[in-house]
């Protein structure tokens, strides 16, 4: 798009006299010597600091390691209620810490659920009781394959996956009746 200006003859002839002229002082190398030398951030690590965070690093490892692997106690196993109100039934879950944890999280919130049940919707309400239901039968799967087979990580992992599955359900309907 064409100004006044582009028009204008002295203009034009001022700009064609233009001529690019070197500066008499050249000045990059004061700049350069007041520019970092790496950029910020940058963590620079010497060789001997970084051959002490790797044996450091490597100490921490090792020692946590054989901590975890001289553990003598057995944690007691969890405990999963079924949550299914016609069928009610106790579920080992499983030998870790965690998934005792789990349980007990699963079994305080399923709690909370139910007693938030008389002022559910009617269709919503049966429509969590089925979900509820349906991961009951899956832990209760789950808990079948990890006593078969009590070395075997997957049906560990199986069963744990089951637990939170629940879990993240229970607290979705946890939070939603919450909030009516």
């Amino acid at each position: 798009m064409a100004t006044e200006q582009d028009r204008d003859p002295a203009l034009a002839e001022a700009i064609a006299q233009l001529r690019d002229t070197q500066p008499e002082v050249d000045l990059w190398p004061g700049i350069a010597r007041q520019l970092p030398r790496h950029p910020r951030g940058t963590v620079i690590l010497h060789w001997p600091m970084a051959l002490a965070a790797g044996l450091a690093i490597a100490i921490v490892t090792a020692a946590g390691t054989a901590v975890v692997l001289h553990r003598t106690t057995v944690a007691p196993p969890a405990v999963a209620a079924i949550a299914n109100p016609d069928h009610a039934a106790v579920v080992p879950a499983s030998y870790s810490p965690d998934d005792a944890a789990l349980a007990r999280a699963v079994n305080d919130v399923e709690q909370l659920v139910r007693a938030s049940y008389p002022e559910m919707n009617p269709s919503a309400r049966n429509s969590v009781q089925q979900s509820l239901a349906a991961l009951d039968r899956a832990i209760a799967q789950a808990s079948q394959r990890e006593r078969a087979a009590p070395d075997d990580p997957r049906a560990a992992k199986y069963l744990t996956g089951a637990l939170r599955k629940k879990l993240q359900v229970l607290r979705t309907v946890h939070t939603l009746t919450q909030r009516s």
